[in-house]
């Protein structure tokens, strides 16, 4: 008897005992998760403060753009302005807006900088600022001002307690209301649609309205083909390898919508990917295990230069080369009447042991291939020397079509040549002189790149 009661004393205890922890774990993970969404908000906060700052910045130095007919100082605000639209769209990533679309916004500071930017650096370059340009920096500083006193809106009523930053996580988790007029989630909307009006801007860099809505030009007048068919041309291209090639899936949310086939057989993996339009090869890899080297470069590049003018792609030159293990990645340009167009680009895969292809992607290509209307450079080939360094040791001259950072090809003088050591690529335009790009020939046993 007396025994049973001391075991349900024992009993008894240790349920209190639980209780207790129970209550105490409760009271300290409750305490840490309190903790943990103040510290979040107080860096949300952060964030959001210095977003409103450096746009605030961005309003400021657009107004002086517009004033400005100096080129130093024009390079000087661009240079501001692209730092603060860098940071701004820092601290606009730094925010939980994952259930609002912010896409406009963005697009609008990396614009801001990028637009001014190439404004200076055509002012650098003795062009005047057209007035279509001012109405365009005007523009964005009214959309900028606009930005800013929505911003500071917000971040008054966050100061004052009226909704916090956070709650877009807590309404995603449906725990909070919403209350009208009282959303952060409205609120963050409102920002997005002051820009639905936001013109499209053309202009020479890498955030041009163009660039985003970019077509293929070499497929832009083909037609589609079927699932059926896209198989029977990536069976046609593998050969013997095509047996048994089965369906991967359309991809359609890019440039080049394409149809996928896989094959998984023993200790091989092959992927190839064909266009819905006109049914060209996008990429294939053969994926397997390579044996030892047997091959050289040159080798190499010559089996890589007859399988393109097998598969119809004519008057191709190799540049440069990347090798990973037993395999070699040889990148080749197109060439129209001697002039290499480095956008038509076609990269192929060659295994070292046994000179097969096991790899092409031709994104290049396909998005850039067309006849041009090259026309004669304006700049002899020896004016064009004149305008690089004279501590470069030219090796090599050429024409080449150099794509810029808005996909705009200029025709330029490519001048290969050493210098301290070291190999450059020096590419002068052709009608104008201007010096457009420089890049290190990075060359080693694993290959020749540039940088």
């Amino acid at each position: 008897m007396e025994k049973n009661k001391s075991i349900h004393i024992w009993l008894y205890v240790l349920l209190v005992a639980g209780i207790i922890a129970a209550l105490i774990w409760g009271f300290t993970a409750s305490k840490n998760a309190k903790a943990i969404e103040i510290t979040n908000e107080n860096q949300y906060n952060r964030a959001f403060h210095e977003l409103v700052g450096y746009v605030d910045n961005i309003d400021t130095l657009l107004s002086k753009a517009q004033l400005t007919k100096s080129p130093a100082q024009l390079a000087k605000l661009s240079s501001d302005i692209f730092r603060q639209s860098a940071e701004a769209k820092s601290c606009l990533g730094q925010l939980p807006t994952s259930e609002v679309q912010l896409d406009n916004t963005s697009k609008f500071l990396s614009q801001v900088g990028d637009y001014t930017y190439v404004l200076s650096q055509d002012m650098i370059n003795g062009e005047e600022i057209s007035q279509e340009q001012y109405d365009n920096l005007a523009s964005m500083n009214e959309y900028a001002a606009t930005l800013k006193n929505t911003l500071s809106d917000i971040e008054n009523r966050i100061y004052s307690g009226e909704i916090r930053i956070s709650d877009v996580n807590s309404k995603k988790r449906g725990t909070v209301a919403d209350a009208a007029g009282n959303s952060i989630l409205e609120d963050l909307e409102n920002v997005e649609k002051s820009f639905d009006e936001y013109p499209s801007l053309i202009y020479d860099g890498p955030f041009s309205e163009h660039i985003e809505n970019r077509e293929s030009v070499m497929l832009k007048n083909a037609s589609d083909i079927s699932q059926e068919d896209a198989l029977i041309k990536a069976e046609e291209f593998l050969g013997n390898k095509g047996d048994g090639l089965t369906f991967e899936g359309l991809s359609e949310n890019t440039a080049i919508q394409s149809y996928t086939f896989i094959k998984n057989a023993n200790d091989e993996q092959i992927s190839i990917s064909v266009t819905k339009k006109g049914g060209y090869i996008l990429s294939y890899l053969d994926s397997k295990n390579f044996g030892e080297e047997k091959l050289n470069i040159e080798e190499a590049t010559q089996k890589a230069s007859q399988f393109l003018q097998q598969n119809g792609f004519y008057s191709m030159q190799s540049s440069y080369y990347e090798k990973s293990g037993s395999i070699a990645t040889i990148n080749f340009a197109y060439v129209q009447d001697n002039v290499t167009c480095y956008s038509d680009l076609v990269k192929v895969r060659v295994a070292l042991d046994t000179g097969d292809i096991v790899g092409m992607e031709s994104k290049g290509y396909l998005m850039n291939h067309c006849e041009r209307e090259l026309s004669m450079p304006k700049l002899t080939m020896e004016e064009a020397k004149s305008k690089i360094s004279t501590g470069l040791e030219v090796s090599g001259t050429k024409l080449a079509l150099v794509p810029k950072d808005s996909m705009r090809e200029v025709l330029c003088y490519e001048f290969k040549g050493a210098f301290n050591g070291k190999n450059f690529l020096v590419y002068v335009n052709a009608d104008n002189g201007r010096e457009e790009e420089i890049f290190l020939l990075i060359e080693s046993e694993e290959g020749i790149l540039t940088v």
